[in-house]
């Protein structure tokens, strides 16, 4: 099974963007149409967002890895490639199998683990780590509604979605949920999204070999929040300083999607220090 994608032609060169774990790259619109002023866009659909997904049996995120690269091989050059949280940690894990895809990375917020949890997640058993708030809270949360006004009000509730605009939800409302029968059901699979959050990756050893394979790389980030703390930034800053690191405090971990013009700005700055784009 690979994945698919979104494409919006355009003039400039192409990127590849990959998405957050939760989020179908549709929800994305308004960041992708900020990307699409400068780029021609392709933005990656997991491949837990297809109809035939089943259920989830991987043990780690290279699958996701993987899809990705297969996609950029169809280019037959070198790409920008642009990743938010799990998308931003997959784009990593590609760029170290094959460095020869990538011209540049820009990493939004890359979902990642500090060493300590790494060794909990390493070494605790399989049942404390689905036992977890995260990933019971994820697979308790409703994910059928009747109508869109429905799903609409629920996901208003959020404090995370409070900084989205009317257009955001309405973004949301089209591509986070499908029709299935008599009912719209998440895109992302829930039991997708819970599995995932159980195998995040220890990727600061990872991010070390950017450099010494001369990936070109931006780092970019909102405010401190429990998705990305500011140990793990310093330990990043500490760790790659080749890169480019750029932040956003007005925003958080969903930065492409509270501030998509905002997180442009960005990585327009770093691609210009970079001489790229």
């Amino acid at each position: 099974m690979s994945s698919t994608f979104l494409h919006l032609p355009g003039e400039g060169e192409p990127i590849y963007f990959s998405h957050a774990n939760g989020f179908p790259a549709g929800v994305y619109q308004r960041f992708l149409a900020a990307l699409n002023q400068k780029f021609e866009v392709y933005a990656i659909q997991s491949r837990a967002t297809q109809i035939n997904a089943g259920k989830p049996d991987h043990n780690n995120w290279d699958i996701f890895a993987d899809d990705l690269i297969r996609q950029i091989e169809t280019q037959g050059k070198p790409v920008i490639a642009i990743g938010h949280s799990l998308g931003a940690s997959c784009t990593v894990l590609a760029a170290i199998k094959r460095p020869d895809l990538f011209k540049a990375l820009v990493l939004i917020e890359p979902a990642m683990l500090s060493f300590p949890m790494s060794l909990l997640f390493k070494f605790a058993p399989k049942k404390f780590i689905h036992d977890s708030k995260l990933v019971q809270g994820t697979l308790n949360k409703p994910d059928t509604w009747n109508t869109k006004e429905e799903y609409l009000t629920y996901i208003k509730k959020f404090k995370g979605y409070k900084k989205f605009s009317e257009k955001s939800y309405n973004d949301f409302a089209d591509h986070a949920i499908r029709k299935e029968g008599e009912t719209l059901k998440l895109a992302y699979p829930k039991i997708w999204e819970a599995h995932n959050y159980t195998m995040a990756p220890y990727l600061i050893n990872n991010l070390n070999r950017l450099d010494k394979l001369n990936v070109p790389t931006i780092a970019i980030r909102g405010k401190a929040n429990m998705f990305f703390s500011d140990k793990l930034w310093e330990k990043w800053q500490a760790k790659q300083p080749n890169a480019i690191f750029l932040e956003d405090k007005n925003f958080a971990h969903l930065i492409p999607l509270e501030g998509p013009e905002e997180c442009m700005k960005l990585i327009t700055s770093g691609l210009k220090d970079l001489n790229i784009g």
